[in-house]
């Protein structure tokens, strides 16, 4: 995440399990941005997420 533009000050992420039956069993979101720019940090999130879903999925228990 603070490898992409503008998000170096990003200070805390959260990763949610999706309860519910979709493609993808998780999702990703910023929970504090610090000096970084809100919106460009979740535009961030969106495409870390996008990128990280191809290899990765949350154990289901």
């Amino acid at each position: 995440m603070r490898k992409q533009p503008g998000c170096h000050n990003v200070q805390e992420i959260v990763i949610n399990r999706i309860a519910s039956h979709a493609e993808n069993n998780w999702s990703l979101c910023v929970l504090a941005a610090g000096a970084a720019d809100a919106n460009t940090a979740a535009r961030a999130a969106v495409h870390v997420q996008t990128v990280l879903r191809r290899d990765y999925d949350l154990l289901m228990d």
